[in-house]
């Protein structure tokens, strides 16, 4: 605390008095800035968003990202001519901080880096045998039915609200494309995204280990979910199948665990709707999530 200025012997203030409201002040909470920030939507740009395309892809399957072909799949949405959108908010040569578009799985189906991603959708389907039969069928070489990989992502700061503009924009960009009886006419789109489940974590203090009790208290497990992609929520109300699974790398809840009794343990979601239920989505998604 810094020194206070010397006063006259025959100063009418009262030091006491001065001293209790600066100190009041100094309690004070400083209030939370505000900071204003204009999102712009965006083309995809290769010259620019791959890097952060590589990052949003990461995210997106998290801990088993290492498992794909992470910079084959940001080379495929960022070809010439793809369809999408990123959002910025410095002008279209600065880093996108959210990106949503769509693969055609028939048409890249054979390449490595989408072949690795088919696979471990049926992977982590194949205890659901419904769902498992109806994507490889759908899925299948000889299918006349056209599946689009929506790949959707953004940082985990950014306000849902921005979400319903880019779906609506990536259906009209679809109708629109030259090509888009061969590349973009879909009859189902996959939409792979993720949830968390809410659990205690195994830590133990040295009293929790020697009591059984304490213990087994401690690994109970709390039946809580939540969403990091929010319209998750209106998407999963229109889908065929939708289901969160583990993640075959398995990280430990303890590491997520941040200054609080609980852990967060993501899985991977995976939704599967019909081009006309996505596109009703989008206005029930606009009521949901109204713009700022």
């Amino acid at each position: 605390m810094g020194k206070r200025p010397a006063q006259d012997s025959d100063s009418d203030i009262d030091v006491s008095s001065t001293d209790s409201e600066n100190e009041m002040e100094q309690q004070e909470p400083e209030q939370e800035e505000i900071v204003n920030v204009d999102f712009d939507y965006f083309d995809l740009n290769p010259d620019v968003d791959f890097h952060a395309t590589k990052t949003f892809l990461r995210q997106l399957l998290g801990d088993d990202c290492n498992e794909f072909d992470i910079s084959g799949l940001a080379d495929l949405i960022l070809t010439k001519n793809s369809v999408g959108t990123t959002i910025k908010t410095e002008g279209k040569e600065s880093d996108p901080f959210a990106l949503l578009s769509v693969i055609n799985l028939a048409e890249h189906g054979d390449k490595p880096c989408v072949k690795q991603l088919i696979d471990y959708f049926y992977q982590k389907t194949s205890r659901s045998t419904e769902y498992n039969m109806f994507l490889r069928k759908l899925l299948a070489k000889d299918s006349k039915l056209k599946v689009g990989l929506i790949i959707s992502d953004r940082m985990i700061n950014m306000p849902v609200e921005v979400v319903p503009p880019m779906y609506k924009m990536l259906l009209e960009e679809m109708a629109k494309a030259e090509d888009a009886h061969e590349k973009y006419e879909f009859d189902w789109f996959l939409i792979p995204s993720k949830i968390y489940k809410i659990v205690t974590a195994n830590f133990q203090s040295e009293n929790d280990q020697r009591s059984k009790k304490s213990k087994a208290a401690n690994d109970a497990v709390v039946e809580q979910s939540d969403y990091f992609h929010y319209e998750d929520i209106v998407l999963e109300e229109n889908a065929k199948f939708h289901q969160s699974f583990d993640y075959n790398v398995k990280q430990d809840t303890d590491s997520r665990r941040v200054f609080t009794e609980y852990g967060i343990d993501p899985q991977l979601s995976l939704i599967l709707i019909d081009k006309d239920s996505l596109a009703k989505s989008i206005p029930q998604m606009e009521e949901k999530f109204p713009p700022f």
